[in-house]
């Protein structure tokens, strides 16, 4: 396996992951543990990771970003569950705004053929129903990122600045619930702030991993927020600061109690 491809999915292993010992790295990738120190000690000086006695975790800063080929690979089953619950609140005709999210580009799946308007800065989303015959598409032009594969700065945010939706399906890189909803990056927060306000109805699709965390710069409070939409039941604490602010939660239990009637 070439290094850099080996380190692409160390990467998503330990975004997964959170931390790994050297030698589960290396019984997993097949190689030795010197190999994966030297990867490792790479990683530790692009701010990936931090390096501990005998493995690593997963260095938690406020910019900390991977970019979306690598996030398109991780929790793929938590953006399907995710992608599904955001599906059945679309309906024929309704225009909605999908973010330059991996999980917002996972809706797409589930609405292939439905008679909707989707306004988005995302060029994955772009690609991906480029050529549907009911899907009317409005592209967020601007500052193209190719991390993120997204459009971003001030003439998207003008752009956006004129559009109001129905529905307007948003990512974080973080939440918590003293800081709120926050990301690494400031274009993409500024737009997710400017459509939160245009929007009927804003669902913050969100799994898991990024609970009780806090990143660069904040997006939205929650006052902006009707729906959380995520891939596991939240805590009681999670659930009752919801109610308190008036959010409907989205998750698994739903799931599991139309199972059992």
């Amino acid at each position: 396996m070439l290094a850099a491809v080996r380190k692409d999915r160390i990467q998503k292993y330990m975004l997964e992951k959170k931390e790994a010992s050297v030698t589960e790295l290396s019984e997993h990738f097949s190689v030795s543990e010197e190999t994966i120190r030297r990867d490792l000690r790479a990683l530790e000086e692009e701010g990936f990771v931090i390096r501990s006695h005998g493995g690593a975790m997963l260095a938690h800063r406020m910019k900390a970003t991977a970019d979306n080929k690598t996030l398109a690979g991780i929790f793929v089953e938590s953006k399907q569950i995710i992608a599904k619950q955001c599906a059945g609140f679309i309906r024929d005709g309704d225009c909605i705004y999908l973010d330059g999210s991996t999980t917002a580009s996972a809706i797409c799946e589930e609405i292939e053929g439905r008679n909707v308007t989707i306004l988005t800065n995302s060029l994955r989303v772009i690609n991906r129903l480029s050529e549907s015959k009911t899907v009317n598409i409005i592209c967020v032009g601007g500052n193209f990122k190719s991390a993120r594969q997204s459009f971003g700065g001030l003439a998207a945010n003008d752009i956006l600045s004129r559009y109001y939706v129905d529905t307007a399906f948003i990512s974080c890189r973080s939440l918590s619930m003293a800081n709120g909803i926050t990301d690494s990056d400031e274009d993409s927060a500024s737009a997710k702030a400017i459509i939160s306000t245009h929007a009927n109805r804003v669902c913050l699709i969100a799994d898991h991993s990024k609970f009780d965390k806090t990143s660069f710069v904040q997006v939205c409070g929650y006052q902006s927020i009707t729906d959380i939409v995520t891939d596991k039941p939240l805590s009681d604490t999670w659930r009752a600061f919801c109610e308190k602010n008036g959010i409907q939660v989205w998750d698994t239990t739903q799931a599991e109690e139309a199972e059992e009637i």
